[in-house]
């Protein structure tokens, strides 16, 4: 997948979608929507901490404010640390399917 595609995929308004229950509380996700897309990569751009390659953020969980990204590679959606920019979960393994 390209960014191009990626970025055809994701909504004209932001979108809330219903993620599992953490710990007994409801928690969301919020989907930037398609405008905002290179706004949003610029703000995760940092020099001292680079953000990993290959991943491309679309939006947020609320239950910790994790960016939710899209591995362009194998079109996986993952919540990512915005501490440690490690993968925290995979919500997906097809970002066509989930957005949805």
């Amino acid at each position: 997948m390209t960014t191009d595609e990626l970025k055809a995929l994701l909504p004209t308004e932001e979108v809330e979608i219903k993620l599992e229950d953490m710990e007994g509380l409801p928690r969301f996700a919020f989907i930037n929507e398609s405008a905002r897309f290179e706004e949003v990569q610029e703000e995760y751009q940092d020099d001292e901490e680079p953000w990993p390659d290959g991943l491309y953020i679309i939006g947020y969980e609320d239950f910790l404010g994790d960016p939710i990204c899209v591995n362009i590679e194998t079109n996986h959606v993952v919540i990512v640390s915005h501490e440690t920019f490690e993968v925290e979960e995979t919500l997906s393994t097809s970002v066509k399917d989930w957005l949805r």
